[in-house]
This record gives structure tokens, C-alpha cells and sequence, in this order.
């Protein structure tokens, strides 16, 4: 019976050895990690998502039937940018091979692109709670429907019952403004040093 050989390689520095380098943070000659296809796609999707949402606000693709409380068009603007700025971002993170979870980009990337991810993800953060404050403390009925339990039983609750929903929304907007406060004091910060 033969022996291995690659018996001192245990582990997954041994795995890698067999089945050959990893695609993600894999390295080109000149030292630059290498894009990510699948990561840039993704990001142009989340851009494909936000031009059809400013499609539907301007008026070039057809709208439905009209309802008597229908969001304002600035919220539509407001979607479009927040899925534009995060389909950016992930473009970003992409092109620059960034494969970590931590939302920063690699030591090698561009200060300026640094200061623009950075930029957009405060974007992203303050267009969403502007949005869960309109829901929560904007004119007009609400209609929110919950679910009970696992079951898939849906109660709907009518215009002058909406309290329950807005003070969920109300609360979301409250972490929603108190995440993008810290980003924005860490993006000061970073920007000091």
C-alpha cells in the first residue's frame, strides 16, 4: 500500500494545495487583487433597480390605478437613490476585490474611493431612514397587514388602526437615524487622520 505524501499538509492549507487557489482574494502579477465578476453584477442589478424605480416616478414606465394615499414622488426619487448608491458600492467592492464583510475597502484601494464608499454608505443609510420616518410620522392612512404566528394568517388592519405599524416604523426610524449619526462620526473620524 502506498503512502501519502502530502501527509505533513493537513488542514486547509493542504486542501488549498489540492484543489488549487481560492478565486476570492486571489492576487494578479502586479500585487492588486483581482475583480470579482459575480460582485459587480450584482451591483449593476442593484443600479438596474433603482433606474426602474426612477422610471416609474417620471413617468416613462406605465403606473397602476392612482390611490387616494399614495406615497409622495420624492419617495420614489429616494429609492432610486438608495439603490443606485448601494449597487455602487457594491460595484466598488467588486472592482477592487475587497472580500471581507467589514464594509471597507482593501488597503490598496484609492483614498477617494474610500471617502466615496464611505460617502454612499451614509447615503444609503440616511435614504432608508427617511423613508421609515415617512411612514411612521407622514400625512395620510397607513395600511400595514401582520402576520400571526408561522401559520401564514394575515389580519389587515384599516386607516384609523394603523397606530400599532407606525410605532414600528417610529422605532425603526429611530435606529435607522442612530446608525447613520455613527457612520457619519466614523467618516469624520477617518477623515481627521
Amino acid at each position: 500500500m502506498p503512502r501519502s505524501t502530502g501527509s505533513s499538509n493537513c488542514g486547509s492549507q493542504g486542501l488549498r494545495a489540492r484543489i488549487g487557489p481560492s478565486r476570492r482574494g486571489q492576487m494578479s502579477d502586479s500585487g492588486k487583487p483581482l475583480p470579482n465578476k459575480a460582485i459587480i453584477a450584482i451591483g449593476m442589478l442593484f443600479v438596474a433597480v433603482g433606474i426602474f424605480a426612477l422610471l416609474g416616478v417620471s413617468g416613462v414606465l406605465p403606473q397602476g390605478s392612482t390611490a387616494p394615499d399614495r406615497a409622495p414622488s420624492w419617495m420614489g426619487w429616494l429609492i432610486c437613490l438608495m439603490f443606485s448608491c448601494a449597487g455602487i458600492i457594491i460595484i466598488t467592492r467588486g472592482l477592487t476585490g475587497a472580500t471581507d464583510s467589514s464594509g471597507e475597502l482593501p488597503a490598496s484601494a484609492p483614498p477617494f474611493l474610500r471617502s466615496l464608499n464611505d460617502f454612499l454608505a451614509i447615503v444609503v443609510v440616511c435614504s432608508l431612514a427617511t423613508t421609515l420616518t415617512w411612514v411612521a410620522f407622514g400625512p395620510g392612512a397607513r395600511h400595514f397587514s401582520t402576520t400571526v404566528g408561522g401559520a401564514g394568517l394575515f389580519f389587515r388592519t384599516s386607516g384609523s388602526s394603523d397606530i400599532p405599524g407606525r410605532i414600528a416604523f417610529g422605532l425603526a426610524s429611530v435606529i435607522g437615524w442612530t446608525i447613520a449619526a455613527f457612520m457619519v462620526l466614523g467618516w469624520a473620524r477617518r477623515r481627521r487622520r
